[in-house]
């Protein structure tokens, strides 16, 4: 049976709605709760961040807004749960359920939302790999459906381990459907720097400049184990990374390469600090900070930022925490 199938056996108790109560460019949500008596939600809309306030009154409350076209809404509780609703002009949804147990609130009054509520009820059984599949199944059956575009960002993009490269392969389905999706297309745009660096992926070819004026290419990065780390002087857990590199290429000569990239705003910076703390691995620092060519090419944005690869050049992990490196390089170099 397929995900679209399941689904709609899912939603077997569902009455589709007409609109009712909205017209023209308005749109309604309607809740009713029980276990909540008086609260206020935040409700967002996921493209433009735009933000509103619902106020609950005996466990009810009535929200009506005009809209031109479709949208993403997120409901936010007190406890910071979020519930996707999507919102279509003229037309009347509704939110019900226990507010002590969120993750059964049901949302009605369209075939997204409909759909939506029975996937998170679905998902509510499954393990995160599961669900993983099961969302990559509906974005194939429904490249065009609002909820597969919301699907994509939960859990390939917005997951605790991304995975931007199945991202951009489920984007690339979605556009193929309809190439003109403005929303898609910025989607794909915002991915190319992410999935540059995902796993899976090859080192870009390099020639860099290092510190002591010395060429670095990827012929110095062919052991096997290799790490490229993102660090600057004034970040103390990049400067803790580059002492646990600095460590680890000592003890284990032939087996890891590393490399470091500075985002200082001079040269000198990253240079001085290195000669004090005869760091024994070459170093660039090319004074552009974050638009420094090499992090921009491997998606590394963030402080501190690691990607590892074997010998071939292929990227095996990315970002490892500085307490966990020393034994996942370790690992890998057995």
């Amino acid at each position: 049976m397929t995900i679209k199938n399941s689904l709609l056996a899912a939603i077997g108790w569902v009455t589709l709605l007409t609109a009712c109560g909205s017209s023209g460019n308005r749109f309604r949500l309607e809740g009713e709760f029980k276990n909540m008596n008086q609260a206020e939600l935040y409700l967002y809309n996921a493209a433009d961040g735009r933000k509103d306030t619902i106020h609950v009154q005996r466990g009810r409350f009535i929200y009506e807004t005009d809209l031109k076209d479709t949208a993403t809404l997120m409901v936010m509780f007190p406890n910071y749960s979020q519930i996707p609703v999507f919102a279509t002009s003229g037309i009347t949804a509704k939110m019900k359920g226990d507010a002590s147990q969120l993750r059964e609130i049901k949302v009605k009054g369209s075939k997204q939302n409909d759909e939506m509520t029975a996937f998170r009820l679905k998902a509510n059984q499954l393990t995160p790999p599961e669900m993983t599949e099961i969302a990559a199944e509906y974005i194939t059956e429904e490249p065009n459906s609002p909820v597969s575009f919301y699907l994509l960002q939960q859990y390939f993009m917005k997951a605790l381990e991304p995975d931007y490269r199945r991202a951009m392969l489920l984007c690339n389905t979605m556009l193929q459907a309809n190439p003109q999706n403005r929303a898609v297309l910025q989607l794909k745009h915002d991915l190319r720097p992410l999935t540059a660096g995902s796993k899976g992926s090859r080192m870009p070819m390099f020639a860099l400049l290092d510190t002591k004026g010395r060429v670095v290419t990827n012929r110095q990065m062919q052991k096997k184990v290799n790490v490229v780390c993102l660090w600057a002087t004034w970040n103390y857990e990049s400067r803790a990374q580059l002492s646990t590199l600095r460590k680890l290429v000592k003890e284990n000569p032939g087996k890891i390469s590393a490399l470091g990239i500075s985002i200082d705003a001079t040269a000198g910076e990253g240079r001085d600090w290195t000669r004090r703390d005869s760091v024994n691995f070459p170093l660039v620092c090319d004074g552009k900070m974050w638009q420094t060519p090499m992090a921009q090419a491997l998606g590394m944005n963030d402080l501190p930022t690691n990607i590892v690869t074997d010998e071939k050049g292929i990227i095996v992990e990315r970002d490892i925490p500085n307490k966990e490196m020393q034994k996942r390089l370790q690992e890998l170099m057995k």
